[in-house]
């Protein structure tokens, strides 16, 4: 099996962005600390820097889709900002179903200590390596 090379996944909120990236060959998943959503240049200079520095191969991010498969706004949103992202980026991107993600990092941040949770900053982090986890998975 080739090396795939390290993959990074966004949780992208309105307020914060989790991160979360695999080893080299895809079998493990490490969720980042989160950023504070301070608009696109900012997020772009970040990710850009974390692409270059941990060098990523790949980028997935969550896309929320209803529970009932169906397509609302923030699907939308999400679809414009990773057509955005594709354009201003010279990476392959992925788009992926992220329900429950966040439903089951909350259970997990409830069950961390206070030193983990301080050391992620928000419950973002743990959902983008469920999204990880998932396309990892499925692929």
């Amino acid at each position: 099996m080739d090396a795939r090379g390290r993959i990074l996944a966004i949780d992208y909120g309105k307020k914060y962005i989790g991160l979360a990236y695999s080893d080299e060959m895809g079998l493990t998943v490490q969720p980042m600390p989160s950023m504070p959503n301070r608009g696109m240049r900012d997020f772009l200079n970040k990710l850009r820097t974390t692409i270059r520095e941990m060098d990523i191969r790949e980028l997935v991010m969550g896309i929320p889709i209803n529970m009932n498969g169906t397509r609302g706004d923030a699907v939308i949103r999400m679809e414009e900002l990773l057509d955005a992202l594709k354009a201003k980026l010279d990476i392959p991107l992925r788009g992926v179903d992220e329900r429950l993600s966040t439903v089951e990092a909350m259970e997990f941040w409830k069950e961390m200590s206070s030193r983990q949770q301080k050391r992620y900053r928000t419950v973002d982090s743990l959902a983008a390596a469920l999204i990880l986890e998932r396309y990892l998975k499925e692929s």
